[in-house]
């Protein structure tokens, strides 16, 4: 991680007006034998750290299994009574399939999720899955509105609540990926009657809200830490950042060991990553600030090379030998032209990355 705070003379202040409008609603009818949570979605949050992918090629993977505590309640809407009949439950995602059961996960890796599901016979589904029957006939719906509030279900359930995550890799990756808050199952439930088609409101989500994958192989940057680069005081219109403002230097060192690192003197390719570079170049890295910074950037520089670093792109570290090296930047603030900047503190933050060529 990159830090370039910054700070400008004097403060201006913008007021931004904020209009809500309200929408009409409506009620709607449920489907016969539609099955909703008594209550919001349950969701199941996911944590699964550490986990070691040793075979760090395309196709390596690593499965771990998971078991998150808690049951829910749910309602079922039904046009007449019914008895002694099963739940059918459906696995949907909103991740696209790739091969082999697996799911678009990421730039780096394909996920494949299995749910358990209550009942005899189905044991772990692999996400996703039409639907099929828990083979508990125990459930029952006494006759109801479908425009109305339904019918608490006596029984609780936990699908949903355990399974199995298998991550892939698509290509090779260094040190480790993180991945956080990624939705990758709903689950929706309906009485027997009429179970081949769901409703819109699932009764429970699997998200991922914590993983770490990592692989031998592994490059720090630096001592590991976050870069902190301060630019200082700078002129607040453009033609004088332009004239006056003087580039800092960054010295980056590199340094990659571990598996495939332990064998071979290995060339790697460095950039620098942020979301959403300035709007005015997207050679620049965009700053933030407590006003509008849309007119000011960050330009860096490779210095051996005098080769301008563009965001979100890779190149070789010059000199980079025996798997390690230094990467001499530096980091000067550039205006968008003929524009003035309000004056206050700034900021611009990005990632470094390594990767193999």
């Amino acid at each position: 991680m990159m830090k370039m705070p910054g700070v400008l003379s004097r403060k201006n202040r913008v007021a931004c007006a904020l209009a809500l409008a309200m929408l009409p609603s409506g009620a709607w009818a449920y489907l016969d034998g539609e099955i909703i949570p008594d209550g919001p979605t349950h969701d199941y949050f996911v944590s699964l750290n550490n986990q070691t992918i040793t075979a760090n090629v395309a196709g390596g993977t690593t499965t771990s299994a998971f078991a998150v505590e808690g049951n829910y309640k749910a309602r079922v809407f039904c046009s007449k009574t019914v008895i002694n009949q099963p739940v059918y439950f459906e696995g949907r995602t909103s991740l696209s399939p790739t091969s082999d059961g697996y799911l678009d996960l990421n730039e780096y890796m394909d996920a494949k999720i299995t749910i358990y599901i209550e009942g005899t016979g189905n044991g772990q589904m692999t996400i996703p899955f039409a639907p099929v029957s828990n083979q508990n006939n125990t459930n029952r719906c006494s006759a109801n509105d479908l425009n109305g509030e339904g019918t608490v279900m006596n029984n609780l359930f936990a699908s949903g609540s355990n399974g199995t995550v298998t991550f892939r890799l698509k290509k090779p990756i260094i040190n480790g990926i993180t991945i956080s808050g990624t939705e990758v199952a709903e689950i929706y439930g309906r009485l027997a009657a009429g179970a081949g088609v769901m409703g819109s409101t699932p009764l429970a989500r699997v998200i991922i809200e914590q993983a770490l994958i990592t692989v031998p192989d592994k490059c720090v940057i630096g001592d590991g830490s976050p870069i902190t680069v301060d630019l200082g005081q700078i002129p607040n219109s453009a033609d004088a950042i332009e004239k006056n403002a003087q580039p800092v230097s960054v010295d980056i060192p590199v340094k990659c060991e571990g598996g495939s690192f332990a064998t071979a003197n290995m060339q790697i390719k460095i950039g620098v990553l942020q979301g959403s570079p300035a709007s005015f170049n997207s050679n620049y890295l965009s700053t933030t600030g407590p006003v509008d910074r849309r007119d000011l950037g960050i330009s860096l520089t490779e210095r051996t090379a005098s080769q301008t670093i563009v965001p979100n792109s890779f190149y070789d570290i010059p000199g980079f030998d025996n798997n390690e090296g230094i990467w001499h930047l530096s980091a000067k603030p550039v205006g968008k032209p003929g524009t003035m900047i309000p004056e206050g503190d700034f900021q611009a933050s990005a990632t470094i990355v390594t990767l193999f060529p």
